[in-house]
Order: structure tokens, then C-alpha cells, then sequence
């Protein structure tokens, strides 16, 4: 099998509605960002890591770090897009889109995501789901919620209770694997009725008949959205 390039890269803009300067909350001391840069660079088989901004503070901090991080446009209304003008100037096969609020991003998962998309040429785009019993993150609409299909392609992500068993649910972790061609096309496909219901751009290649391969991951729920979420994850990090 011939060698498949993969990059990480993880958007990451300053300006938030429910939490301005997330990037930059600390954890434990520690800017989120920086953190999850981190943990992006213990994956094995990613040839780069960088960290795409919008604004010099978070660019700054991950330099400071020793990370990588690049300037991109403020234009970008969406972190896949913030994603893509990276990639444009950058040649590989494989690219992890990592959000820049899950700093307990799960390595292994991530690696197995990656083994996935290089062992099926055929997959333009991957992502990864955990279960979950809690009855707490059913109800929260910041819990994304997935179902998938016998061979582990999804059929719908929602903000809403979906796919609910006695036992408990599929929660979405927000990272991602494209190849880099159809990333580039992903811009250019028609935003559908259900992504603007749902506000989860994911859905926009469902619509336009793209399949989303999942790949089930243990994982601690972890993702930030907002300031009350920190504490959570810095619980975790305690306990390490």
C-alpha cells in the first residue's frame, strides 16, 4: 500500500458567543489551545500539527509552546473552512480536523480513525462517536447525538435525543477525517435545509449523499463549550 500523508489541524478563532477567547481558558494553567495541540502531537501516523487562527493571542500562545500556528483569514465562518485554506497550500492525503475546545481529545480513537481512512481509499470522510449512559448529556443540545448504520456510516447527527436505547446513546466527538480532495470540494456542495435546522455543518455531506463513516472510541465526554465546562475536564486531569 502506497504511503498516505496525514496532517492534523486544529481551527481555532477567538471570537465566540457563548465563550469569547475559549482557546485561551485556561486548564489546570494551562491555555486549552496549548493543550490541545499536545495532545494532537501524540498521534501516531500525523506528519504535522498546526494551529489555524484568527487572532495573534492564540497564535502566540502555541508559538510560545513551541507548537505550530499559522494566521488565516478572518472571512472563515466555519472551522472546516478555516481548515481548508490551511490545506490548499499544503499537498497530503489525509486531513484531521481538530477542534480546538476538546482537550481530552482521544488519541487511540483518533489513530484508528486514521487507520480506517488509509486501509479504505473509498471513505472521503470519517469522525468519531462514544457511547454514553448519561442522562444529562442526552438532554443538553450541545451533546451532539448520532446514529450510524450496520457498516458504521452515519444516518443523522442531531442536537436532539436520537437513537436512545435503554442503555444509553452514541455522543459525536467533533473530529474529523477528509481526504484532502474532498475537502477542497466540501465549500462548494449545497448547505441543505437540515444543517441549518441543526446548525452542524457535518449534515451538509449527508445532504449532498456523501457518507460519514464513524468509528466507536471509548472516550471521556470532555469537549468545552462553555466556561462551567472546564472544571469538568480539569476534574479529569486531577485524576490522572
Amino acid at each position: 500500500m502506497f504511503s498516505q500523508k496525514v496532517i492534523a489541524v486544529i481551527p481555532a478563532r477567538y471570537g465566540s458567543t457563548r465563550f469569547p477567547g475559549k482557546p485561551l481558558a485556561l486548564i489546570k494553567g494551562i491555555p486549552m489551545i496549548v493543550r490541545v495541540f499536545r495532545r494532537a502531537c501524540d498521534i501516531q501516523g500525523v506528519e504535522s500539527v498546526v494551529v489555524a487562527t484568527d487572532d495573534t493571542r492564540i497564535a502566540d500562545v502555541v508559538k510560545d509552546d513551541g507548537g505550530h500556528a499559522v494566521m488565516t483569514a478572518k472571512s472563515h465562518n466555519t472551522g472546516t473552512s478555516r481548515v481548508c485554506e490551511i490545506v490548499s497550500n499544503n499537498k497530503c492525503d489525509i486531513v484531521l480536523n481538530i477542534q480546538g475546545d476538546e482537550p481530552l481529545l482521544p488519541v487511540d480513537g483518533v489513530e484508528e480513525l486514521i487507520g480506517v481512512m488509509k486501509a479504505d481509499p473509498s471513505i472521503k470522510m470519517g469522525t468519531l462517536a462514544s457511547f454514553s449512559d448519561s442522562k444529562a448529556e442526552l438532554s443538553r443540545r450541545d451533546v451532539v447525538k448520532v446514529v450510524f448504520d450496520l457498516a458504521c456510516n452515519a444516518l443523522y447527527f442531531s442536537r436532539s435525543p436520537i437513537g436512545v436505547s435503554d442503555k444509553g446513546f452514541y455522543r459525536h466527538i467533533g473530529i474529523y477525517a477528509y481526504r484532502r480532495s474532498f475537502l477542497l470540494d466540501y465549500e462548494n456542495l449545497s448547505r441543505g435545509p437540515l444543517e441549518n435546522i441543526e446548525s452542524l455543518e457535518q449534515l451538509r455531506a449527508l445532504e449532498n449523499g456523501v457518507d460519514i463513516r464513524v468509528v466507536v472510541c471509548r472516550s471521556v465526554s470532555g469537549g468545552v463549550d462553555k466556561p462551567e465546562d472546564i472544571k469538568k475536564v480539569e476534574i479529569f486531569f486531577d485524576s490522572q
